[in-house]
């Protein structure tokens, strides 16, 4: 008996001396993240953790509905089974700037609004074309340190541009990861801090050289587009940028949320590499956005050129361009927003289509592409077979 509490007060204490290093070494951040996923029965974050963190407001304005098939499409059988079996939200595909079908998986409907995670990174790059538009930055391409004094200095860093923190070829230094407890991409994403937690690091090789996925890269590109607004305009936050330069002229259903690291009268900043709270049919008008070329009832929300730069092969990723996925050699070659979990919105432009799925869960084979998961390849054939001969 005597030995038994022993070895569980040597147990307790260990557990104690392990807690109180891991605040010690800054890994605070772990208890939320336990807290966040595992004890709430996810083995990372999901689709439903609006709750879980303070929200900025993405207003909408006056609702341009979409127009809707008086003919719509069947689903395959066997898509809506596989859509089902992987914990589908909604299923939307719009042809010709018309929906032709959408489909929505209880508990979810019309107006869920769930995390796009990464595809919020698209929308990042989407913002600084509006900002180098509005004159609000000098250029795309302009040295990331006019914004970030922080690597105004760095050897490296001075010449990485905005663009190259889009297209994930500035050398800045990250290691990516869903996983593992103790990280940088788990601290971006529950700690207290994001500006703190990539401003940290430094670059790992010569900028343009390389590509390698990073949410730390969209996270500094969002900083130094923040600090662009408020010299312009302060008090401007990328949330009512949003609002102002897409959501509003694009005649939103409803308003979205974007997570904050912290509330915002705290000094809290957007989760911008991910974490935009939206709705499926809103998804995809930003897909109808860019399939149009920029261009919304006769207006440019954004140059076509930006347009036409972001779905561009880069020549260090042909699967990437800038902020958008994609497979120029596919039969009908597409690109695509792309979150974890497998959040997608794929536009292909010779079918004038645009498939949206949401969900909790997504297969993770590829056997087609080195890069692009199968089942994207799926949903866009699928989508293509679904407007087919309309």
């Amino acid at each position: 008996m005597k030995a038994v509490k022993r070895i569980v007060l040597t147990l307790l204490v260990l557990g104690l001396l392990g807690a109180a290093w891991l605040q010690l070494a800054g890994h605070g951040y772990i208890w939320r993240a336990l807290q966040l996923t595992y004890l709430q029965g996810h083995r990372t974050a999901h689709i439903d953790d609006a709750p879980d963190f303070a929200q900025a407001k993405v207003a909408n304005g006056a609702v341009q509905p979409w127009a809707v098939s008086k003919q719509p499409a069947e689903l395959p059988p066997e898509t809506r089974h596989y859509l089902q079996k992987h914990g589908s939200a909604a299923f939307v595909v719009v042809h010709r700037g018309e929906i032709v079908h959408e489909s929505y998986f209880a508990p979810y409907g019309p107006t869920s609004a769930t995390n796009s995670f990464s595809m919020a990174k698209s929308i990042v790059t989407m913002l600084a074309g509006a900002a180098e538009q509005d004159g609000l930055i000098e250029s795309f391409d302009a040295p990331i340190g006019r914004y970030l004094p922080e690597y105004a200095k760095h050897p490296l860093g001075q010449r990485a541009t905005l663009a190259q923190l889009s297209a994930m070829t500035s050398g800045h230094e990250w290691d990516e990861n869903y996983y593992l407890p103790l990280n940088k991409t788990t601290e971006l994403y529950f700690g207290r801090d994001a500006q703190a937690t990539v401003l940290g690091q430094g670059f790992e090789g010569p900028p343009g050289e390389r590509w390698e996925y990073s949410s730390a890269s969209t996270q500094v590109l969002a900083i130094a587009l923040q600090r662009a607004l408020a010299a312009k305009s302060p008090g401007l936050t990328l949330s009512e940028y949003l609002s102002r330069r897409f959501w509003q002229p694009l005649g939103m259903s409803q308003p979205a949320s974007w997570s904050l690291d912290r509330p915002r009268e705290q000094g809290g900043m957007e989760l911008a590499y991910c974490c935009l709270h939206i709705n499926a049919r809103d998804m995809a008008r930003i897909g109808q956005l860019l399939l149009q070329n920029g261009q919304w009832q006769g207006k440019p929300l954004l140059p076509a050129a930006f347009v036409e730069r972001m779905r561009t092969p880069l020549p260090q990723a042909r699967f990437y361009g800038h902020s958008l996925w994609m497979d120029p050699d596919h039969s009908a070659p597409f690109y695509f927003l792309q979150g974890h979990q497998g959040q997608y919105v794929i536009v292909v432009p010779s079918e004038q289509l645009v498939v949206v799925r949401l969900g909790q869960f997504r297969e993770q084979v590829r056997w087609r592409h080195p890069k692009n998961i199968e089942e994207i390849y799926l949903f866009a054939d699928v989508g293509r077979r679904m407007v087919a001969g309309r």
